[in-house]
């Protein structure tokens, strides 16, 4: 039962993965034609370029389909909920307390202790 179930959830992500790339195809298709939606959509699959995949999606959806900007994100970039927090809090943690600059214009050579 708990194989069929892994076998689901992984046809589930399949199918998913293959929706958006569809929906980028389509956004694409109104922009450049679809012979070179489906080519570049195809490219960004072979090379793994899911920002771009993701990023058509949601154009799609938003610009063709009309919806709200958020609902089309969500709908593209699902784990963006979980990523963008940590992704704020980093970017804040950083402003604040920001890496230190060294100023030493010239390295200065070690001491060995008989020098001291």
């Amino acid at each position: 039962m708990a194989q069929m179930r892994g076998l689901l959830v992984l046809l589930a992500l399949w199918l998913y993965r293959l929706g958006r790339c569809v929906l980028a195809g389509i956004g694409l298709a109104s922009l450049v034609g679809p012979l070179a939606a489906a080519i570049l959509v195809l490219f960004c699959a072979a090379l793994e370029l899911q920002w771009a995949l993701r990023l058509l999606a949601a154009f799609a959806l938003w610009r063709l389909w009309h919806w709200p900007v958020w609902a089309a994100v969500l709908a593209a970039a699902p784990r963006l909920v979980l990523i963008l927090p940590g992704l704020i809090t980093t970017g804040l943690a950083r402003w604040r307390h920001p890496r230190p600059r060294w100023s030493a214009t010239t390295p200065q050579p070690l001491r060995t202790p008989a020098e001291s």
